[in-house]
């Protein structure tokens, strides 16, 4: 009985999906297309245009049903605050416009009552492979996101919450994300405050989604100097915050193997895959520094 409980509560909950995006309007198409083809009637496409530059989302979201907010100013920590914010639905979900859903993916959202659900990110089928993907979160077995779970447990751009949850630890930080200085890991920090909380969220590898790889290599250069950046800030933070996460943070942040790993890759040849690793630390480096400094 409680799993058909769970089915019927997966298909009858209204849920509102936000979809930051700024400037990407065939990503966004694409993405919402996905979207709109999982989605029930009561359930609410939220597009929340990020101060456009050069292209509005007006059409796109008309065309695929989805409201509308336009944010004063650039920011992926904002538009999403904004999103749910704008939510009359329990559940909130948040995708980014580079990501295409996949089919189930909202009935494996809403099954688990956690408080928050983080679903699996690969790379989509019809991309080429690359060599060092990025915005992945692969895993095949369901688990628990608390205290004592993992670090990383996903991302911001596949992630289902309780709206309730999101204003008792006050949102994402608009300090942290694209468009600010530190870059990336809003949803990591998210995260941290509310396993803190004490909020169990759950990992739903069968919410499957797929992030597009549209980045050159040297914009994936870049966006690894940005989640360096985040990482950096992120510890810096929890070194005040919750001293037992950043002492399990720490030797991920500055553990040498990847800089060993890359001096072997650029003596060897193979000068591509040498860079991210280092670039990565450097960007820590930076973000903790500038972080306390800031008192972030």
């Amino acid at each position: 009985m409680a799993d058909t409980n769970g089915l019927t509560n997966a298909l009858t909950d209204a849920l509102t999906v936000v979809v930051p995006t700024r400037d990407r309007p065939e990503l966004l198409a694409r993405s919402l297309a996905a979207l709109r083809a999982e989605l029930e009637p009561q359930d609410r496409l939220l597009v929340v245009d990020s101060c456009p530059a050069r292209f509005p989302a007006t059409a796109t979201a008309a065309t695929y049903g989805a409201e509308l907010l336009t944010a004063s100013r650039p920011g992926t920590s904002l538009a999403r605050n904004l999103g749910w914010q704008a939510a009359t639905t329990e559940h909130v979900a948040f995708v980014d416009d580079d990501v295409l859903v996949a089919p189930g993916w909202r009935r494996a959202l809403l099954r688990s009552g956690a408080d928050f659900v983080l679903g699996r990110v690969s790379e989509h089928p019809d991309d080429q492979p690359h060599e060092r993907p990025v915005s992945v979160i692969e895993g095949s077995e369901p688990h628990a996101v608390d205290r004592s779970g993992p670090l990383d447990p996903g991302g911001g751009g596949n992630l289902r919450v309780r709206r309730q949850v999101l204003a008792d630890v006050g949102g994402f930080d608009e300090q942290l994300g694209a468009a600010t200085w530190f870059a990336s890991a809003e949803d990591l920090d998210l995260f941290d405050r509310m396993v803190l909380a004490g909020h169990v969220g759950w990992f739903e590898p069968e919410a499957q989604a797929f992030h597009l790889q549209w980045r050159t290599d040297t914009q994936a250069l870049r966006l690894h100097w940005a989640y360096g950046k985040g990482m950096g800030a992120r510890l810096a933070r929890l070194s005040r915050t919750d001293r037992r996460r950043a002492r399990l943070l720490l030797p991920r942040v500055v553990r040498l193997h990847g800089i060993a790993t890359a001096a072997n890759e650029v003596t060897s040849g193979h000068r591509r895959s040498w860079g991210p690793p280092v670039v990565w630390r450097l960007g820590a480096l930076a973000g903790f520094a500038v972080a306390r400094v800031r008192r972030l």
